[in-house]
């Protein structure tokens, strides 16, 4: 898991560098790469303190036995979740009004204010994403102090009725947080996916061949968005399953539950630079810059 950390961060700074890199050029920054910005951003954030909040338990550091600690964490942990739903979902809305071609009026309003309506895009998703998840740390705080005052007192069966309530409040706190932006990020790429296939079998009735470049763009499109949707929905499930307290530490299922948290993200920005041709050309010139200089 440290292994998967370390590339996942790594991974999400190079998208950073080399949009940054590119905005130093250009002297401009494309929406499509503030977007990207951001969510690589949050992404290495998030890789960061999923990694201490796994790990902090294991090895019985100050933080794993400080309540407000934890709280924090869990705090930090579940605002930078919340941004990497809100960030993924206004990156795949903002590709599906770029690309569709839907005649809705509504559609027609966002592709001719989409590049002003972006930032508020994102201002709204960090104050969606503090709204739900300060309110999940005050319940953490509050029912674990009920649990340990009644493991003091050694009432078993009181004990393990708060630690339930602790796990349903939570889990429906997270859902209620999770649900909107995931079912937003599912309505965009199912209209993308499904403008996208409209395209390829018109190309195809139009006897374009399957060896136009233009369809293979479509179906590389296809591809990606497949693999984003099949990744979101693995992310979501395992912190699903840890939120619901299904997964006790130090087991198999601890360890399978921390992976998936962290491997659609890493994969999903692995993805991006393997299929970006600048974040790639970028990418192989700061390896070559490290090699270079840890050589000299």
């Amino acid at each position: 898991m440290y292994t998967l950390c370390i590339v996942g961060i790594l991974g999400n700074l190079i998208i950073i560098a080399a949009n940054f890199r590119k905005w130093k050029t250009l002297n401009s920054f494309l929406i499509g790469d503030k977007i990207l910005s951001s969510l690589a951003t949050s992404r290495s954030l998030h890789i960061c303190v999923i990694y201490v909040g796994y790990i902090s338990p294991l090895y019985n550091t100050w933080v794993s036995k400080d309540l407000y600690a934890m709280s924090s964490i869990l705090v930090l942990t579940t605002f930078l979740h919340s941004t990497n739903l809100w960030f993924a979902t206004v990156l795949c809305v903002f590709y599906c009004v770029k690309i569709t071609s839907y005649s809705w009026k509504f559609f027609i309003f966002l592709k001719t204010k989409i590049s002003t309506l972006v930032p508020w895009f994102l201002l709204t998703s960090l104050l969606m994403s503090v709204l739900f998840s300060l309110p999940l740390g005050w319940i953490f705080k509050k029912i674990e102090i009920q649990h340990l005052t009644n493991a003091s007192s050694e009432d078993f069966p009181l004990t393990k009725s708060v630690k339930y309530e602790k796990s349903r409040n939570m889990l429906l706190l997270f859902l209620t947080g999770s649900g909107p932006p995931f079912l937003l990020f599912v309505a965009a790429i199912t209209l993308l996916l499904h403008s996208l296939w409209m395209h390829i079998r018109r190309m195809r009735s139009s006897g374009s061949g399957v060896e136009c470049p233009n369809l293979e763009i479509h179906f590389s499109a296809v591809k990606s968005m497949s693999l984003f949707l099949v990744l979101q929905t693995m992310y979501l499930l395992s912190k699903t399953m840890y939120f619901a307290g299904t997964v006790e530490e130090r087991t198999y299922e601890f360890w399978i539950t921390a992976i998936l948290t962290c491997s659609p993200p890493t994969v999903h920005s692995l993805y991006i630079i393997s299929s970006n041709r600048d974040l790639r050309n970028s990418c192989i010139s700061m390896f070559h810059v490290f090699t270079c200089s840890a050589q000299g």
